[in-house]
């Protein structure tokens, strides 16, 4: 039975082939990398359309009105003060 020839590639469409396609993958994962956020974007839920939008800066002119800072009540219990009076006292 007679064999089939195989034809032979040259080289260089091998070589051609062995740099180009390591090359593509490599370019396309750099794109994907660089343009990630804008293409998460495109694909990311939209969010409600009320949503409040962000308060404006006060020019430097501005006289800006702050209440007073509340401050949450320290939660200190009895033996812990004493602890730490104790503490205190032994200090030079």
């Amino acid at each position: 039975m007679a064999q089939r020839r195989r034809r032979q590639r040259s080289w260089v469409k091998r070589l051609l082939v062995y740099l180009c396609v390591p090359l593509g993958v490599w370019l396309v994962a750099f794109l994907i990398w660089f343009y990630w956020y804008d293409i998460r974007a495109v694909y990311k839920e939209r969010g409600p359309k009320d949503r409040p939008k962000a308060a404006r800066l006060p020019d430097k002119g501005e006289q800006v009105e702050r209440g007073p800072v509340k401050r949450p009540p320290e939660k200190i219990f009895d033996d812990e003060r004493r602890k730490l009076d104790d503490i205190i006292k032994r200090q030079p």
